[in-house]
């Protein structure tokens, strides 16, 4: 198969799971979701998160722990699809 076609079909899985988790009405990531990644990388993350749901202004660097599983899911199957 070709990066480009499991790129795809993983970007695909990602929003299906991201309705099916959207559902559940709670946050489903483990605790130690966030290890390995430094408060930087975190950082980046929520503004690029914000900058793509088109609203930027809701960023704050000081406030990065409250993004879901879902909108983390639907985020980086957009992400995966500009590959």
């Amino acid at each position: 198969m070709k990066k480009e076609t499991a790129v795809i079909l993983i970007a695909k899985l990602l929003e299906m799971a991201s309705d099916d988790f959207d559902n559940h009405g709670c946050n489903d990531l483990y605790d130690d979701f966030w290890e390995g990644v430094s408060e930087e990388e975190k950082q980046d993350l929520y503004k690029e998160y914000h900058e793509w749901n088109g609203d930027p202004e809701e960023y704050d660097p000081n406030h990065v722990d409250y993004l879901g599983d879902s909108s983390l899911m639907r985020y980086f199957s957009e992400k995966l699809k500009e590959i």
